[in-house]
C-alpha cells in the first residue's frame, strides 16, 4: 500500500510538472488564472486616499493644476528660458498622419508656444506647424538662442524676447555664386569660425534658382544675426560639421526639462491587481520562454520643499524580463527598477527666480503647474 501511495504521488507530481512545462512553453495562462482566483491583499489604510495625479488639487501648502494637455505618442513638451523671470513652453497639441506617394509617410504636428512669467501667468501664445518629414512645407523649426528658428525655410522669429511674430529672413551671402573658392574659404575661416555661435552645413535643395551642383551651403549665427553662405566646398562642409558637433554649435532644440531625480521619486507601495504572463519568441541568444509579472497600482511620493505630492499610477507592471522563469514568490527586488523607470516619465522644471514648478506626466501627456498657496 505504501509503495502504491509513493508511486501515485510520484506520477501525480510528474503529470503536474508536464502540465506546468506545457503551460509555460505555450503560455496557456493556467497558472496565472489560478493565482488570480486567490483574494488580493487588502490595501493598507495609509494609501486609501491616494488619487490619480490628474485628480490631485492640493498637497500641503501647494496647489497643482493642469496647465495644458498635450498630444499622445510623440515627444510633446519643451521648455526654454527667455530671461531670469520668463520661460517659453512648447506643447504639441495635435498630430495628423500623412502618407504621400512613394512611401513618404509620417506625422504633422500642431505646436503651441506659451510665454510664462515668474508667477506662472501666460503672457502670450503662438502657434506653428512642424513635421517628421524633412521635405515638409513647414520646414524644420527649432527653439534655441531665445528665438524660433526655421532652419529649412531660412527664417527666424524673435517673438520670445520682443513679442514680434514677423518672420525675418537669413542674410544671404554669395547667393550669386560669384566668389572664388579661395574667397569663400577665407571668409569661412577668417569671419565665420571666430565669430559664430551656431554653425551647420546646409543643402539648399528648395531653391531652384541655384544650380544643383552648387547647393552646398552653410547656415550660422553671429553678431546677433542669422546668415547663409552659399557655394561652399566639401572641405568647408566637413570642417563645419566637425565644429558643429565638437564645439556644441549644432542647431538643435534647447530644452531644460529634467527627469525627476531617482532619489526624489519613491514607490511607497505596489498593489498587485492581476498576475499575468507573456511568451517571448526565440532569438539568437535565447530560446522561447515565458515571463511573469504583476499588473497593478503604484503609490508614489515626490517631495516638494516641506510637502510631499502623493498620487497613484494605475496599470503599471512589476516585472522581470529575464530568461529565467519568474514566480509569484520572487522578492519584489524590481521595485527599484520601477522607480528608476518612473523617474524618466515625470519631468520637471524649477528655477529660484520662478514662483512655480512645472511637472510633466509624460505617460498621459499632461503639463502641471505647482504653486505655493498664499
Amino acid at each position: 500500500m505504501k509503495t502504491k501511495t509513493i508511486l501515485f504521488i510520484s506520477i501525480t507530481i510528474f503529470i503536474l510538472f508536464v502540465i506546468y512545462r506545457i503551460n509555460v512553453y505555450f503560455a496557456l495562462g493556467l497558472d496565472t488564472f489560478v493565482v488570480n482566483l486567490l483574494p488580493n491583499k487588502k490595501l493598507p489604510s495609509e494609501f486609501v486616499n491616494y488619487k490619480n495625479l490628474s485628480e490631485v488639487r492640493t498637497f500641503g501648502n501647494h496647489d497643482i493644476k493642469l496647465l495644458q494637455k498635450g498630444e499622445k505618442y510623440c515627444y510633446t513638451f519643451q521648455i526654454v528660458p527667455i530671461s531670469d523671470e520668463e520661460i517659453m513652453v512648447k506643447v504639441i497639441t495635435k498630430t495628423e498622419s500623412y502618407n504621400h506617394v512613394g512611401g513618404n509617410s509620417g506625422y504633422n504636428y500642431w505646436n503651441t508656444l506659451f510665454k510664462i512669467d515668474a508667477f506662472g501667468k501666460v503672457l502670450d501664445t503662438m502657434n506653428f506647424k512642424t513635421s517628421t518629414s524633412n521635405q515638409s512645407e513647414f520646414g524644420e523649426t527649432v527653439l534655441l538662442n531665445k528665438q524660433i528658428v526655421n532652419k529649412a525655410l531660412l527664417y527666424y522669429q524673435t517673438w520670445p524676447t520682443d513679442g514680434n511674430k514677423a518672420k525675418k529672413d537669413f542674410i544671404a551671402i554669395n547667393k550669386n555664386l560669384k566668389w572664388t573658392a579661395e574667397k569663400v574659404s577665407q571668409y569661412y575661416y577668417d569671419t565665420i569660425v571666430p565669430n559664430c555661435i551656431y554653425l551647420e552645413p546646409f543643402y539648399a535643395w528648395r531653391d531652384k534658382s541655384i544650380p544643383t551642383n552648387n547647393r552646398s551651403s552653410l547656415i550660422y549665427f553671429a553678431n546677433k544675426q542669422w546668415y547663409i553662405l552659399y557655394g561652399i566646398d566639401s572641405d568647408i562642409s566637413d570642417d563645419a560639421q566637425r565644429k558643429s558637433l565638437n564645439e556644441h554649435k549644432e542647431l538643435t532644440n534647447e530644452n531644460v526639462l529634467r527627469d525627476i531625480p531617482i532619489d526624489k521619486i519613491t514607490v511607497k507601495y505596489f498593489q498587485k491587481v492581476e498576475y499575468r504572463s507573456n511568451m517571448m519568441g526565440r532569438t539568437q541568444s535565447s530560446d522561447v520562454y515565458t515571463y511573469y509579472y504583476w499588473n497593478g497600482v503604484a503609490y508614489i511620493n515626490i517631495p516638494f520643499e516641506n510637502d510631499t505630492l502623493k498620487f497613484k499610477r494605475e496599470d503599471i507592471s512589476l516585472q522581470g524580463y529575464s530568461t529565467e522563469e519568474q514566480t509569484i514568490y520572487s522578492p519584489e527586488n524590481s521595485k527599484k527598477e520601477m522607480e528608476n523607470s518612473l523617474n524618466k516619465e515625470y519631468n520637471f522644471y524649477s528655477n529660484p527666480n520662478l514662483k512655480f514648478t512645472l511637472l510633466i506626466d509624460d505617460e498621459n501627456k499632461n503639463l502641471y503647474i505647482i504653486k505655493k498657496i498664499k
